[in-house]
C-alpha cells in the first residue's frame, strides 16, 4: 500500500513538473504570435483592416465579429510618439494599446473623453515628460497612453450594430489616422 501511495505521489509531482516546464517554455517556442503577424504584415503608422480582403492578415487572426469593424495600427516609438485619432463618430468605439509581447497594456473606449472622438497618444517615458511639460496644442484633450517597450501595436474596434450604420461606420474607420508625433 506504501509503494502504491509513494508511486501515485511520485507521478504527480513528475507531472506537475512536467505540465509547469511546458507552460514556461510556450512564450520561447510559439512563432505564430499576434505581434509577429502584426509586424510582418502592417506597415508603421498605417491603418490596416484584419479580414479585409486587401491584406493578408485575415479575419481569423483576430477573431471574426460582424458588429465590429477593426482597425490595427503599428508603432514604434524611437520614431516619435504615436497620434491615433479620428473625427468621426462611432455608436461605440474601443481602444487597445499592446506591446511588442501582445500584453494589453492600456485600454479605453469612447465614453472616456469629452465628445467621444478618438484621441489616443501612446508615448515613452520621455515624451511622457514632454507632454506634460510642454503640452503640444493637438493633444489637447488627447487620451495619453504611456508604454515601457517602444514597439506593439493600437486596435481600434468600432460597433457596427446593424447594416445601417455602416455609412457611419466606414466614415469613422476611414478617417481613423495613426500618425507619428515630432518629439
Amino acid at each position: 500500500m506504501t509503494r502504491l501511495f509513494y508511486a501515485t505521489l511520485v507521478g504527480l509531482v513528475g507531472a506537475a513538473v512536467v505540465h509547469l516546464v511546458v507552460i514556461f517554455l510556450l512564450p520561447l517556442v510559439s512563432t505564430d504570435t499576434a505581434w509577429n503577424r502584426v509586424a510582418a504584415q502592417i506597415a508603421e503608422h498605417e491603418p490596416m483592416r484584419p479580414g479585409d480582403e486587401r491584406n493578408a492578415l485575415g479575419a481569423g487572426a483576430y477573431g471574426p465579429d460582424p458588429f465590429f469593424v477593426t482597425v490595427i495600427c503599428r508603432y514604434d516609438l524611437r520614431a516619435g510618439a504615436l497620434h491615433v485619432r479620428s473625427p468621426g463618430l462611432a455608436p461605440l468605439w474601443t481602444v487597445g494599446v499592446h506591446d511588442s509581447l501582445g500584453t494589453v497594456i492600456f485600454s479605453a473606449n469612447d465614453r472616456l473623453v469629452a465628445g467621444r472622438r478618438l484621441d489616443l497618444a501612446v508615448v515613452d517615458a520621455s515624451q511622457l515628460r514632454f507632454v506634460r511639460q510642454n503640452a503640444p496644442p493637438e493633444l489637447t484633450n488627447a487620451i495619453i497612453a504611456p508604454a515601457a517597450r517602444p514597439t506593439g501595436f493600437v486596435t481600434v474596434r468600432a460597433f457596427r450594430p446593424d447594416p445601417t450604420w455602416d455609412t457611419v461606420i466606414e466614415r469613422f474607420v476611414d478617417e481613423l489616422a495613426c500618425e507619428p508625433l515630432g518629439f
